[in-house]
């Protein structure tokens, strides 16, 4: 069973340290929408990810109801422990290319530590 798999079957409470090292990659699609999700999720990528860890999110974007408030939280939430790096649409696969289809590159911010 791969990291992730153990991660999403692993009862509730338990750590998901306990999988590291941190895996490679980490793919999202389609994990906003839902308003009570965006900390459990933001919070799994935290710790989840390492700082070499690279997280690939694509999402559509919905202007119905409650979804612009919940994707500004998300990245709002997002933007305190990751770098973003919007993939433009032109980067995009042809066939599947739409302007309402979002591809961000995602990593853990590296803490600046002075002395």
């Amino acid at each position: 069973m791969n990291i992730l798999c153990q991660v999403l079957f692993k009862p509730r409470g338990e750590d998901v340290t306990d999988f590291l090292p941190a895996p490679d990659f980490i793919l999202m699609a389609d994990c906003i929408y839902y308003k009570e999700s965006l900390e459990p999720l933001v919070k799994t990528l935290r710790d989840l990810a390492g700082l070499d860890t690279f997280i690939l999110c694509c999402y559509e974007e919905r202007t119905v109801g409650q979804n612009p408030e919940v994707e500004k939280r998300y990245f709002e939430l997002l933007q305190r422990d990751f770098e973003l790096q919007k993939v433009p649409l032109g980067e995009h696969d042809e066939e599947y290319r739409s302007e309402d289809i979002h591809i961000f590159i995602m990593q853990k911010k590296k803490m600046n530590i002075s002395s």
